[in-house]
């Protein structure tokens, strides 16, 4: 995924100009031209060759400047490589290493090396000439790093610490950071967390995380909170806003009016939920469209009820989410008929009621449409294959129910443990002979596809495969030769990620620079949804909507139907199709 990050290096004082006639000139003009137009590797070819001709600061400049163009056209080997040669050449600029440690620590990142890339960090934030902005900016990456060791009080102390660096509504986000984090844990670890903490301002969001869970009110927790400040005065306001109280962000000086997020901010869901936010954003951002307010739920269903009546009251012209079962069953209960339209996420838990709309983001899906759209192309019998876990059993069992119910027949069925041969598993699958108008309905991504593609085509060489979303990410594996044939079911968005809203997408990498793969197609999910709640508040239910995540139509009883494209790799290349491959003769 390429960066978009905000060179480093434009926060140092500038290199004196470069002499028109300079032997460098020509080749640093045209690279500074060529990343002004977004060629990033053609730009750090060309400052490497600048940096050739001089020496001293001036080369190290170039290098750097290299580096970071490398970063950004997504050659982080490269750019750790360049940054390397930085460290080792410069001689006592702090300032330098300082930028040269933090392009290092994002090319390590980019590649896993999650330990080293922390090292480098953390030197970092002992530079006392580190910029403010990047000072911030590497204690969030650090406070992301330790939460995903299990080591969150050194988290907390990273977000804490960093609150001071930031300004308007950077505070209200990283306060968000912070509530998510201690939504995460155990009160009983907050209460450990007392006696090992010195900073005072630590000690003091750890007592007020604790009224939070006992005053879900916003009201009560507000007194509540007030009466421990009084008691404590030795302690520093944190300066809580009413938003922070409710744990709202309002992405907008807009007051009323907006499209309002209602999603879950703890635990596995709160990088996916801040993924669709981000895409909610971006698409409030390039349509000018209403203001997007995020309002995060802490997984106790009776405060995302009560989060909802406040939106309701503070102008929400509509909520995307809420997004689990529990909490769309506490909306639905209190929702009164007169109130705004919900677009709920993932499961409707039996919930129909009007101005409720269902906006699934499973992958259950691509595993109904591929049932239809097989059955109506005559294919009339399939051999399932799907992993032994919870996520691959869900996906199989609609699969099959829908199959089932259009006529088709079941062959056989077979699991698999993911990482391990699947050898035996297709011989028992496909020992006998198979119709024409038979195929294979394969549950993988596509780290395993390749172990499932090559058992099956050991037993029959012909058939053709299926698989629904098969590219958990935006790419396939470095050699992926071994999966042509198999087809699959996917979002535009990650099948031809450079055609589809090429502008949402650069915008999406500069607001979620380090963004997984899951974290990426949940975006698209953010876009998508924000275009639902235009055309249900323009009462538009007839025109289908071409989205990022597939083509969207309003259905029944409030249902949102999603028909994702076709897809087929071809000598490890993604080949988009126009539908469904044929049977054979």
């Amino acid at each position: 995924m390429p960066h978009t990050m905000a060179p480093v290096g434009s926060t140092a004082p500038k290199i004196a100009t470069t002499p028109v006639n300079s032997p460098e000139a020509a080749s640093a003009r045209q690279a500074d031209n060529l990343l002004a137009e977004g060629h990033d590797l053609a730009a750090a070819k060309d400052y490497i060759q600048a940096a050739a001709a001089v020496q001293g600061q001036k080369q190290l400049r170039y290098l750097l400047k290299a580096a970071q163009a490398s970063l950004q056209g997504n050659r982080p080997q490269v750019a750790v490589l360049l940054a390397d040669e930085v460290l080792r050449l410069q001689k006592g600029d702090n300032t330098l290493r300082g930028e040269a440690l933090w392009v290092r620590a994002q090319g390590l990142m980019d590649q896993g090396q999650t330990p080293r890339a922390k090292g480098n960090l953390e030197e970092l934030l002992t530079i006392a000439s580190t910029p403010q902005s990047v000072r911030a900016k590497a204690m969030g990456t650090l406070a992301t790093l330790y939460t995903q060791e299990s080591h969150e009080l050194t988290a907390l102390n990273f977000l804490i610490e960093r609150d001071s660096l930031l300004s308007g509504p950077a505070i209200s986000k990283n306060h968000q950071r912070i509530h998510a984090l201690l939504d995460s844990v155990s009160s009983a670890r907050i209460q450990n967390w007392q006696g090992r903490s010195g900073n005072p301002l630590v000690q003091e969001w750890l007592a007020i995380a604790l009224i939070t869970r006992h005053n879900p009110d916003p009201e009560h927790r507000k007194a509540a909170i007030d009466a421990w400040l009084a008691t404590h005065p030795g302690h520093p306001p944190i300066n809580f806003s009413s938003h922070d109280e409710l744990n709202v962000a309002d992405t907008s000086a807009k007051s009323g009016g907006e499209i309002c997020a209602l999603l879950p901010s703890s635990g596995p869901y709160s990088g996916l939920s801040e993924a669709i936010s981000a895409g909610m954003e971006t698409a409030a951002q390039l349509q000018a469209g209403p203001a997007v307010k995020i309002l995060q739920s802490t997984g106790n269903p009776s405060f995302t009820a009560v989060l909802f009546e406040r939106g309701v009251k503070e102008g929400c012209q509509i909520f995307v989410g809420p997004w689990l079962p529990q909490d769309i069953n506490a909306v639905a209960g209190v929702r009164k008929p007169s109130d705004p339209p919900v677009i709920a996420l993932g499961s409707d838990a039996g919930v129909q009621q009007p101005g409720l709309y269902i906006f699934s983001l499973s992958r259950d899906v691509a595993a109904r449409q591929i049932a239809q759209q097989s059955y109506a192309a005559s294919y009339r019998q399939v051999y399932v294959l799907y992993p032994q876990d919870s996520s691959g059993a869900s996906i199989q069992a609609d699969f099959i129910q829908t199959w089932k119910k259009l006529g088709g027949n079941v062959a056989g069925v077979a699991t698999y443990l993911p990482g391990h041969s699947l050898t035996g598993q297709a011989q028992q699958l496909l020992s006998g002979s198979s119709a024409s108008h038979a195929f294979v309905f394969l549950v993988t991504n596509a780290d395993n596809a390749e172990a499932a593609v090559t058992a099956i085509r050991a037993i029959n060489s012909s058939i053709p495969i299926f698989s629904p979303a098969l590219l958990h990410g935006a790419s396939l594996p470095a050699d992926a030769s071994s999966l042509s044939g198999i087809a699959s079911v996917d979002m535009p968005w990650i099948i031809q990620p450079n055609i589809t809203r090429p502008r949402a997408a650069t915008l999406l990498h500069t607001t979620l620079p380090n963004a997984s793969a899951t974290q990426w197609r949940m975006a698209a999910f953010g876009l998508d949804a924000y275009a639902l709640a235009e055309s249900i508040l323009a009462k538009n239910f007839h025109q289908p909507i071409a989205g990022v995540t597939g083509t969207l139509h309003f259905g029944q009883e409030g249902h949102i139907g999603r028909e994702m494209d076709w897809m087929k790799i071809e000598n490890g290349a993604i080949v988009p199709l126009s539908g469904i491959p044929k049977t054979g003769p």
